[in-house]
């Protein structure tokens, strides 16, 4: 938030904040031109920055796999990709390649088993009024929580949806 905009809402709650905020929009110099912002994800200089050995989600025009970055130049992306009986390498032009992300598997495991414990602490709590099974009534919540989270774990880790976006075509 702006200075601006912070004089603005404090000349709503008072009468002292009329004559501070004008004070303030008298101190803060407009921009000389209108700055925009590149398209997130845009610039393929990110990709000539990473380091070799990343690992990447690379989305082309005729397919879509996952790999370990090998080599990057300004025409060509190069990695390799694990076969299970091997490796191979893969050869993008840069004109073919719609996406680059980067993955973030340990993320989307965290992000995905706080989803599923917050969802299985809900269904246990729901499931726990009514039922005399145990000596305290959360404990249906704890357990649902850990079965919750050691579900979404695993499938955060495998559909790594938090993976970043360091490279969109224009």
């Amino acid at each position: 938030m702006t200075l601006r905009a912070l004089a603005f809402l404090f000349a709503l709650s008072s009468p002292i904040g009329a004559a501070v905020a004008q004070s303030a929009a008298a101190q803060t110099p407009a921009p000389a031109q209108p700055q925009t912002a590149a398209p997130a994800g845009s610039n393929w200089q990110r990709v000539l920055a990473l380091p070799l050995g990343t690992y990447l989600h690379v989305d082309a025009r005729t397919r879509h796999l996952p790999c370990t970055l090998k080599a990057v130049d300004p025409d060509t992306l190069t990695c390799e990709r694990d076969t299970g009986v091997g490796t191979r390498e893969v050869t993008f032009q840069r004109a073919e390649i719609k996406t680059i992300k980067l993955a973030r598997r340990g993320r989307s495991a965290l992000v995905g088993a706080s989803i599923g414990g917050g969802a299985g602490a809900l269904g246990g709590g729901i499931y726990g009024l009514h039922n005399n099974y145990f000596a305290f009534r959360g404990a249906f919540a704890l357990i649902y929580t850990f079965a919750g989270a050691f579900a979404g774990a695993p499938t955060g880790y495998l559909t790594d949806f938090t993976a970043s976006t360091i490279y969109r075509a224009p």
